[in-house]
């Protein structure tokens, strides 16, 4: 199948299907795709920004475990 088929065939599908959460996942995948180059992800200074503040977060003992934040979401869900 060439590479224009393929797109025919997606494009076709992407019409067809009302699944909001494939949609999302599609729609995620070429954003991270144009985002890209050679493979590697390039960040956005906001987003490096957002990873410093994380990592900045994380040195100051500012976080939680998984198992915790489970148990938190749990807890909110719930109400």
């Amino acid at each position: 199948m060439s590479t224009a088929e393929l797109k025919e065939k997606l494009i076709a599908q992407i019409t067809d299907t009302d699944n909001d959460e494939l949609l999302s996942e599609i729609s995620t995948m070429l954003y991270v795709e144009s985002k890209s180059v050679n493979g590697v992800y390039q960040m956005s200074e906001a987003e490096r920004e957002a990873v410093e503040d994380g990592l900045e977060q994380i040195r100051n003992g500012q976080w939680i475990s998984d198992e915790e934040a489970n148990r938190q979401v749990e807890e909110w869900l719930r109400k």
